[in-house]
């Protein structure tokens, strides 16, 4: 008897105290044999499912036992493992908490089709999840799933939307420049210290209807001249904000130009 066959009967027969020994081995015959043994358990089971070295067939096998209540973990554990067949990670991926499914969702580690079918599902559930519910998956979602709750607009959502660590600068900056985002979302961005700091976010709230006016002119009064007159050309700038552009330019002595399309045909000015 070989080496691999002695392992594969030490799985198959060992008791409760020593089936550790085998759930680091190697070779998927030792532990399709494991498997089989009747003293195995779910915890034993959870350990196999993270294993990110175990073969798709092995895996599979994990999956295909009978779970009791402590089951759970063990299919979120293989819905999280790249490893995992997709047709069963799918298959697990349905039976998922919200919850869960959300933190699926913004794991760069799974499958990039498995994270998009997991932004399906929740998308799908969000207009009927009651607020406490959006509000736990804003702190856990992906960017995709922050974009979608930030345009529902209600402020205690969009407050933990800011509070996601995967909340950046292009999800502000789309929000802001995004037609059907409500005005609570904008006044939320322009109050924001973070992204109301940065110069891409307040050329875009400085267009935004929605923006308060004084959130407007604040930040307008403390762009350079270059960066005053590419918004006082653009076409899209709020009256009241170009008021207030005319009046910065003017006390600086710079001739007011006509307005033209030059703002939206390039984007934002260069830096000086």
């Amino acid at each position: 008897m070989d080496e691999i066959e002695r392992r594969v009967r030490g799985a198959a027969e060992a008791g409760p105290e020593s089936i550790g020994r085998f759930l680091g081995d190697p070779s998927d015959k030792v532990i399709l044999s494991l498997l089989a043994n009747r003293n195995i358990n779910e915890e034993h089971l959870l350990v196999l499912a993270k294993r990110r070295d175990l073969s798709g067939s092995a895996l599979e096998a994990v999956g295909a036992r009978k779970f009791g209540p402590e089951g759970y973990r063990v299919k979120l554990a293989l819905v999280a493992n790249p490893r995992t067949p997709r047709r069963m990670a799918l298959g697990f991926l349905k039976e998922l908490r919200l919850r869960d499914m959300g933190f699926v969702t913004r794991n760069k580690g799974i499958p990039t089709e498995l994270r998009q079918a997991a932004e399906g599902i929740v998308k799908e559930k969000l207009p009927s999840l009651p607020p406490g519910m959006k509000i736990s998956l804003a702190r856990q979602v992906s960017e995709e799933l922050i974009k979608a709750l930030l345009a529902e607009g209600n402020p205690l959502v969009v407050r933990a939307c800011f509070e996601n660590p995967v909340m950046s600068e292009a999800v502000a900056l789309w929000a802001v420049n995004h037609k059907k985002t409500p005005s609570s979302a904008i006044e939320s961005i322009s109050g924001h210290p973070k992204w109301s700091a940065r110069k891409s976010v307040r050329f875009a709230l400085a267009r935004n209807p929605f923006t308060p006016i004084g959130r407007a002119i604040e930040f307008v009064q403390g762009m350079t001249i270059s960066e005053q007159r590419f918004l006082y050309n653009d076409p899209s700038v709020p009256a009241a904000v170009k008021v207030q552009l005319e009046i910065e330019l003017e006390k600086k002595g710079q001739p007011l130009f006509p307005p033209s399309d030059a703002g939206r045909l390039i984007g934002m000015p260069e830096e000086e």
